[in-house]
């Protein structure tokens, strides 16, 4: 890499930096490019040189950080020997643990939880870190099949609706753990918190 791409990189790290610090400090809607500018210690010349607009460069800040979701759900179900129910128990605790040790994925799901009070237009991309992807999607659709299967699953439960509320209770601790994460140390209640989870999805007797 040249002098003048490697600097360019580093002022593009830069002005990702600053966005996120004041996105953070301040929200989304209510930061503009300005905020970022002074921020980052450059002109808004440098900051359209990177990106488009804001909504560029915050589609830029998401990609830079994201739960590695499709490799925790791949590493859970290539476990030989280990039952759906476990993979399932395993996806969640690594899920919890990514936010609780990861501080750039912590930052940026702070930001689209709890600092996008309204953008000005529906953003899709905010979907990066509040949604699993179609593939982690469909595997752990698929292990809930299987669970359903093994006559664990609750009655009242299709694997689909088991999916929407395994995603939806974790994301509620995140949501919750975020507006404060010196209430309680979410990294030792994580087992607890899995556990309370998959009671409510398994039958008594499968706990």
């Amino acid at each position: 890499m040249n002098r003048r791409k490697a600097d360019a990189e580093r002022t593009r790290e830069t002005i990702l930096d600053a966005a996120e610090t004041t996105f953070l400090a301040q929200g989304v809607s209510r930061t503009t490019l300005a905020h970022i500018a002074q921020a980052a210690g450059v002109t808004r010349g440098a900051i359209y040189w990177h990106f488009e607009d804001k909504a560029a460069l915050f589609d830029a800040l998401l990609e830079r950080v994201r739960i590695p979701l499709d490799e925790i759900v791949d590493h859970a179900v290539q476990q030989l020997g280990t039952t759906p129910v476990e993979c399932l128990r395993d996806i969640a605790q690594r899920s919890l643990a990514g936010i609780c040790h990861d501080l750039p994925l912590q930052r940026a799901a702070t930001i689209v939880l709890h600092r996008c009070e309204k953008l000005e237009d529906d953003h899709p991309r905010i979907s990066m870190i509040t949604r699993l992807s179609e593939h982690a999607e469909a595997r752990v659709e698929q292990l809930f099949e299987q669970v359903q299967q093994q006559g664990q699953l609750r009655a009242d439960l299709t694997p689909a609706s088991a999916r929407r509320q395994f995603h939806g209770f974790l994301i509620g601790t995140c949501f919750d753990w975020l507006q404060d994460t010196h209430q309680y140390s979410l990294d030792a209640d994580r087992g607890s918190i899995v556990e309370t989870l998959m009671r409510g999805l398994l039958l008594e007797k499968s706990h």
